[in-house]
């Protein structure tokens, strides 16, 4: 809610269309990032919490030494490298059925004209199962660790992904478990192709770039 209410192109909707985006089966997506362009780090401790409602919920169960809801995206967010582009989607997808691998990169851009690993983008992803105390898979993106980056073709539009057609032999497949202590995972979206779990057990997974 927090991303939707200080989101301005979600402000003109109708209350109808709001209520459906704000469905729990629902996605939703927008940015990260909670600090404006061009603020001077003077002026950072003096804005106006952005995520509110994240900020409650961390200090209700954390305690009042919780981190800000803002800290909380922004930590994760860095995470994504500093050529980020601070895009953020809450991601559902289809549930109680088997459904086929379509694999595919995000945008195919490492946003360096070399392999450097400090200067390019990652993708994050914070799980949320859908019981407490899970331990499994179907929460996370299944993978395919690429041998070599795949750069998408010259002049693909960064914000469609780069989609390929086939079917993997199951042993080049990796299905990452979600547990205590590892929820959250990170790659170049370069390195791997990646697809939905073909079952998917997760409330929701949390994509920053």
């Amino acid at each position: 809610k927090d991303v939707f209410f200080t989101t301005p192109a979600y402000a003109i909707l109708s209350p109808k269309v709001a209520a459906m985006m704000l469905d729990d089966d629902s996605s939703l997506q927008g940015t990260w990032n909670c600090i404006p362009k061009n603020i001077s780090p003077e002026m950072k401790d003096a804005l106006p919490l952005r995520m509110k409602r994240l900020t409650k919920v961390l200090r209700d169960y954390l305690g009042s030494g919780a981190p800000t809801g803002d800290n909380f995206m922004i930590t994760l967010g860095e995470l994504c490298g500093e050529n980020s582009s601070a895009h953020w989607i809450d991601i559902i997808g289809v549930k109680d059925r088997i459904v086929s691998h379509s694999w595919h990169q995000d945008t195919g851009c490492s946003c360096t004209e070399e392999s450097d690993l400090v200067k390019s983008r990652y993708t994050v992803m914070l799980g949320f199962p859908i019981e407490d105390g899970f331990s499994g898979s179907g929460v996370f993106s299944h993978v395919i660790k690429l041998e070599h980056e795949h750069l998408a073709p010259e002049g693909h539009n960064e914000n469609e992904p780069v989609l390929f057609e086939g079917t993997v032999d199951e042993r080049y497949i990796l299905r990452p478990e979600f547990t205590l202590g590892k929820e959250i995972i990170r790659y170049r979206d370069t390195d791997v192709l990646h697809s939905a779990p073909d079952v998917v057990y997760r409330q929701s997974v949390m994509r920053f770039m």
